[in-house]
């Protein structure tokens, strides 16, 4: 029995180079081949669509609360604003 190392095997594949390239596969082969293979690999989804799904989601639920937040909870939302007093100060400038 042949003792098989790195060496043996290069010094094979160097002395019969011609005959690697000749073999044709039988017919169906390749088809058989991809249904083995199609078989053994796991099929991963597509969580695009999803991540799209939640991040609208988010998106909502944020402005939302940030409504809720500022129209009902805020406790300062009923005292004048930088804005409300700028309007103020400009109004009495112009004497309307």
């Amino acid at each position: 029995m042949i003792k098989l190392n790195e060496h043996n095997i290069e010094s094979f594949i160097r002395e019969n180079r011609d005959k690697f390239g000749v073999y044709r596969p039988r017919r169906k082969h390749r088809q058989k081949f991809y249904f083995k293979l199609e078989t053994r690999i796991k099929h991963y989804y597509n969580i695009v669509p999803y991540l799209l799904k939640v991040a609208v989601i988010t998106l909502i639920i944020f402005s939302a609360s940030v409504l809720v937040w500022n129209n009902y909870i805020r406790k300062d939302r009923h005292d004048i604003t930088l804005e409300n007093k700028i309007g103020l100060v400009i109004s009495k400038m112009t004497g309307q």
